[in-house]
């Protein structure tokens, strides 16, 4: 049994192989073959820990993480972990894989398969709040279902701003990047992703931006305390959807929807999303797509990473 690192993992897989798994598990009935037991969540004052398994086909996986969102202050991850594949059959442990990548390429997988379905065809100018692991996770799902041209970016902490800039600028040289500010980003751009763990609305909507044709990503807030998307803009979306209705009893912008009409038997999930088609009058429309985490999504991830990693042994 081997240790695979974020190198490593990077070298197999892409957010773009992963948006097409998850979108294959919903297409093929994947559900059918796979077991997901609810996961435990642990609060310690700030922090929290989460244990995380999954079965699927030939898989047991179980995801152990630590997310300290006082971390980003000093400069540290917010999250730490490992996930643990073993031999569905024999329970024999296969590999151990870095869970802060994992989380972080399936997040943004997720949101950019909400992208794929709602955002509008011709977006090409997003903005990205919070430039951390998700940050990036969810930029690279952009540009793996849109043409992207433009990003407007903006963080709190200069400290993480300015290092995420020099990478986006190495990785995307044709893309325009800007320091930016939530005003803006509200304003001009047609994508709009949040990737923060801020308690307080990180976008200023006093209702006079036309929101016609945007689309918003929210994946931060994963607490009842946190919220990312204010209330006006969640009360004039046109489409809500969640990747789990697990959503309305974990996060602060879900929790407070139900006060607007919006509940689990109003907002479809991710499933029906894909399931449905894609719908060209719907993403010319006010979207929302708000992704607090299935287990499923890391094991069909770490699995894809492992058999690849053994294929390449084999060669």
């Amino acid at each position: 049994m081997r240790f695979i690192d974020e190198q490593e993992i990077r070298s197999l897989v892409t957010v773009k192989d992963i948006i097409d798994i998850i979108e294959e598990y919903y297409l093929n009935d994947g559900e059918e073959r796979s077991l997901v037991p609810e996961r435990l969540f642990i609060n310690d004052a700030d922090n929290s820990a989460l244990l995380m398994p999954s079965f699927y086909e030939d898989y047991y996986g179980a995801k152990v993480i630590g997310i300290a969102p006082g971390n980003a202050a000093i400069g540290e991850a917010t999250l730490r972990g490992i996930f643990l594949l073993n031999d569905r059959q024999t329970m024999k442990p296969l590999a151990i894989l870095d869970a802060r990548t994992i989380t972080a390429m399936r997040t943004g997988a997720v949101s950019g398969l909400g992208m794929k379905y709602l955002a509008a065809n011709d977006t090409d100018t997003i903005g990205v709040i919070g430039t951390g692991d998700q940050g990036w996770s969810h930029l690279e799902a952009a540009c793996a279902v849109r043409q992207i041209k433009r990003v407007l970016v903006y963080n709190r902490s200069q400290e993480r701003l300015h290092p995420f800039m020099e990478k986006a600028k190495k990785a995307f040289p044709s893309i325009r990047f800007e320091i930016s500010n939530p005003e803006t980003i509200l304003t001009e751009a047609q994508l709009i992703i949040t990737t923060t763990t801020s308690i307080d609305p990180v976008l200023p909507y006093d209702g006079k931006v036309d929101l016609t044709g945007k689309h918003f990503a929210g994946s931060g807030a994963f607490k009842s305390f946190m919220q990312e998307i204010p209330d006006a803009i969640i009360k004039e979306v046109d489409h809500l959807y969640v990747d789990t209705h697990a959503a309305f009893s974990e996060c602060g912008e879900l929790m407070n929807a139900r006060a607007f009409g919006h509940s689990e038997k109003t907002v479809p999930e991710l499933k029906s999303l894909v399931q449905g088609g894609e719908n060209e009058e719907m993403k010319r429309k006010t979207t929302l797509f708000k992704s607090v985490g299935v287990s499923i999504f890391d094991i069909l991830t770490a699995k894809l990473v492992y058999e690849r990693m053994t294929s390449r042994i084999r060669m």
